[in-house]
């Protein structure tokens, strides 16, 4: 463990654009870390690949700036750009990252791997596709909604890991409670109730997902 201001100040230098990254990945994908032993992994290990990718750069500007430093010398602007792009480059690299696990991007899986989502619930839910999601309760009656935007701009939202799991459904569907069937409008579309349903999980026995 580091013993003296300057070796903590050093570690955190060290760690932070690992931290940087995963915070602003999580930030859209959801905080899919186990634990904190997990994360600090993954601190070490983005934060180790973007020193090593970004080495030649660092050493060249500490090599050119640090003779200016020993002199009292007035040091290159360059070391600003340097500043804003040891927290931008990470942060901006996390993003993507993360958007692109979102939306199911097949290059999100070189930095992920190929089943980055803990739960079949998160896998499900991660890429915010519209839908029809029709349940039976653990009651024996069924209910269904609509896994989208309503007409008053308000979105459908699910809990991702580690939260319990539930979901808003933005739109009630009308159904058969006993049997599950849809009820159609005249234009063939499944009848779309007022207001919307809040759904944990833990009430559920049966899920069905239908993409719209």
């Amino acid at each position: 463990m580091p013993s003296t201001f300057q070796a903590v100040g050093a570690v955190v230098v060290a760690l932070l654009p690992g931290a940087l990254y995963i915070w602003s990945f999580e930030r859209l994908a959801g905080s899919w870390g186990i634990s904190l032993s997990d994360r600090a992994f993954r601190f070490v290990g983005a934060s180790a690949f973007m020193h090593a990718f970004l080495a030649p750069a660092t050493y060249t500007l500490w090599a050119t700036q640090r003779t200016k430093l020993d002199h009292g010398l007035k040091v290159s602007w360059w070391l600003w750009a340097l500043a804003l792009g040891y927290v931008f480059v990470p942060f901006a690299l996390g993003s993507a990252v993360g958007w692109a696990t979102r939306n199911s991007k097949a290059w999100a899986r070189l930095f992920t791997g190929p089943d980055p989502a803990p739960r079949a619930w998160d896998y499900l839910f991660q890429a915010k596709r519209d839908g029809w999601i029709r349940m039976r309760l653990k009651s024996g009656v069924w209910i269904a909604g609509a896994h989208g935007t309503a007409a008053n701009g308000v979105r459908s939202y699910t809990a991702g890991y580690p939260e319990p799991q539930d979901m808003y459904l933005a739109m009630g569907v009308e159904v058969d409670r006993d049997t599950g069937d849809f009820a159609y409008d005249e234009n063939g579309s499944p009848t779309v109730l007022a207001g919307g349903l809040l759904v944990r999980w833990d009430e559920v026995e049966y899920l069905e997902y239908i993409d719209a």
